[in-house]
């Protein structure tokens, strides 16, 4: 057997004009490389992955046979992020194998050993999320798209996805942002109206899901019962409740709590109101197959829930009784300036439909348009500004008008003492006409009980009603509704306690690999969730990424950043019309509970949560040396298809390598 003969050269076009040089000279190569072969092996090259096999001349044929094809993955499939490892072209140099072929040290004595990779190697993790609503979906597809190596796990405890979209199904339930702007940035849409119902909302989250395939990563009917972080694992231990009732344990190495704020909601603490024998419902747990015609109805609630259940149903009910016990602003909805007369909602037009859809760019100016007026509100915001005074003096004017004289409910609704913004403004088309309608009866303080007939109002008189319908919110206290344990603590206890203090919403101080998704000083206040949601998801990929390629056994916020940041937000708050003096969901439901609202525009926290601040956070590394991540002194990039020159710029803005030319210059 002839030295060409075990020499398998691969097609690859730029390396044939050095093919003759490694035939002619293999032997002087070999030596010059100080490679000690043994005398019964020979070297087989593979010119197109540069990696070196050892083959018994006896044996060759067979071993030959055996051989795995070595295929760049990243340039077949024509991908523009890296390929795995085992699938790439890896030089002799660069394999695992090359401290032995070449008699390298790798190990010190400290005994630290150099990690046998290219540099950007992304390890394998898995991720569990909690909650299949808008915030999970979102982050699947955006992990789908983004991460490699990853493993996604999403736990939903309903039969479907959609989150509070899902589970409010309540007469009226509608989305008082601009659908426009209540949709991904991602994925626009076609919407029938200016303020689209919970139902096209699901439906635009349902399609999303079945579009993307998402559901093979979600579970439902399986709820999150308890987590435990495993300090010398690195890892979370995660209890998980089927829908058979058993428990089973699940580990992770990152955990995204995607479970949102409006979650869990809650009943009044009313005297006897488990003793009612008539209809009693939630509007987050609505009975759609129950009948409300000719029935008498009380409402107790005048929140969002309550402002759009009660205009609905007042059509179909033979007498409404409406608890308003708290002043609220009532306003038109959101971006009310480009809304349906009066501020009211309106449907598109086919033609207006048609032209959104086949223009791209007229739809990203319409949608960029109402989103900048969107954004504008936060002014409303800052305290005896001239807007927030504008505005006050507007909608106080509105609902004078609307509330067409009735000066009772007028001086028990319109607030006197804290502006716009103090609760969040409760947009009801319809609502305050419906409070003056001939049928409801408006009970500006609370009733002494409920009975098993009806109620006895606050002045003791007796009322019998049919239903009675809760639209008193949820428990918006953070505290998770299950154990979160790290380092001898449990979150639940620490929030009851000292109250909430997140990472700037995403993170928890102290809790390692822990994220969060519209969590804490979150900006919840002003504008539309879900591109919030885009950012916190990017910037939670971000995290991960580098906690795949730097071998990041932990990435934990530190407490002082946390702390200096709430700081910042107790004094900055006070210029808010948040810090008035009224009760809301924002302070816990309470007249001067804790706030955690972001303390900035939707500009301003767009941009700081553009990319982590890593400085804030405790990192631990799997090895001993944090550097370990630079490898074997290669990158990936020079071996997964993509642009090994990409500071130069980019062919055909497509992050590969470029097919060369090579007679493009050459003199004639």
């Amino acid at each position: 057997m002839t030295m060409v003969d075990i020499f398998q050269l691969e097609p690859y076009s730029h390396f044939q004009s050095y093919s003759s040089w490694f035939r002619r000279d293999r032997l002087n190569y070999l030596q010059a490389q100080h490679l000690n072969f043994p005398k019964s092996a020979t070297c087989i090259l593979h010119l197109g992955c540069y990696r070196t096999f050892y083959v018994r001349r006896s044996r060759f044929a067979q071993r030959r046979t055996k051989m795995s094809p070595f295929i760049d993955a990243a340039a077949e499939n024509g991908r523009s992020t890296p390929a795995p490892l085992d699938t790439l072209n890896l030089p002799s140099v660069a394999s695992p194998d090359a401290p032995k072929l070449y008699n390298w040290t790798n190990v010190n004595e400290r005994g630290y050993e150099i990690n046998e990779e290219p540099m950007d190697t992304k390890h394998p993790l898995k991720i569990i999320i909690l909650g299949a609503g808008a915030s999970g979906i979102n982050f699947l597809k955006t992990a789908q798209d983004k991460l490699e190596n990853i493993e996604l796990v999403c736990y939903e405890k309903n039969k479907n996805v959609g989150g509070t979209w899902l589970e409010n199904t309540y007469p009226g339930v509608a989305c008082d942002i601009p659908s426009v702007s209540y949709q991904f940035t991602w994925k626009p849409h076609i919407w029938p109206e200016y303020y689209s119902s919970g139902n096209e909302i699901w439906k635009y989250l349902r399609g999303i899901v079945d579009e993307y395939n998402l559901a093979q990563y979600i579970r439902f009917e399986h709820s999150i019962c308890g987590t435990e972080w495993l300090e010398d694992a690195g890892k979370w231990k995660v209890l998980v409740q089927g829908p058979d009732g058993q428990v089973k344990e699940d580990i992770c190495d990152v955990f995204l709590n995607a479970g949102g704020v409006l979650n869990n909601f809650r009943y009044p603490n009313i005297e006897g109101l488990w003793t009612f024998k008539g209809k009693l419902m939630h509007t987050a747990k609505w009975d759609n197959e129950f009948d409300l015609k000719d029935k008498r109805v009380a409402v107790i609630g005048a929140g969002s829930s309550g402002a759009q259940v009660i205009p609905s149903i007042l059509p179909h009910v033979k007498k409404l009784h409406s608890f308003v016990k708290s002043p609220t602003w009532i306003t038109a909805g959101f971006a009310q300036r480009f809304a349906g007369p009066d501020g009211g909602n309106f449907s598109y037009t086919d033609a207006q439909k048609a032209q959104l859809q086949r223009d791209d760019k007229v739809y990203l100016a319409y949608r960029k348009m109402i989103e900048s007026e969107l954004g504008q509100r936060f002014r409303f915001l800052m305290k005896d500004g001239p807007e927030a005074l504008a505005a006050r003096k507007f909608s106080e004017q509105e609902m004078r008008r609307k509330l067409n004289g009735h000066e009772e409910i007028i001086e028990a609704i319109v607030p006197k003492d804290f502006t716009i913004g103090c609760r969040r403004p409760t947009p009801g088309e319809g609502f305050l006409e419906a409070l003056v309608n001939p049928i409801t009866s408006v009970h500006t303080r609370q009733m002494q009980r409920i009975t098993r007939d009806g109620f006895i109002a606050h002045d003791g008189t007796a009322h019998e009603v049919d239903v009675i319908v809760c639209a008193t919110g949820f428990d918006t206290s953070w505290v998770p509704r299950f154990p979160v344990k790290a380092h001898g603590k449990n979150l639940q206890d620490t929030w009851r306690e000292d109250g909430p203090l997140s990472y700037l919403g995403v993170g928890v101080p102290q809790l390692p690999n822990y994220f969060l998704c519209l969590g804490p000083y979150a900006p919840l206040a002003v504008g539309s969730l879900l591109p919030v949601i885009e950012v916190y998801t990017n910037y939670i990929i971000s995290a991960v990424t580098k906690m795949q390629k730097e071998k990041i056994k932990s990435l934990t916020p530190r407490l002082d950043p946390a702390l200096a940041f709430r700081e910042h937000h107790d004094l900055y708050v006070q210029r808010t019309a948040w810090s008035g003096p009224c009760s809301s969901w924002f302070k816990q439901g309470r007249l001067n509970g804790p706030m955690t609202m972001y303390p900035g525009s939707r500009v301003h926290f767009f941009d700081l949560l553009g990319s982590p601040r890593y400085e804030d956070f405790d990192i631990r590394y799997k090895s001993i040396n944090q550097w370990a991540y630079l490898g074997n002194g290669f990158h990936m990039r020079e071996f997964d298809g993509r642009d090994t020159t990409y500071w130069m710029g980019l062919l055909d803005e497509q992050d590969r390598q470029p097919k060369y030319n090579e007679e493009i210059i050459l003199p004639k």
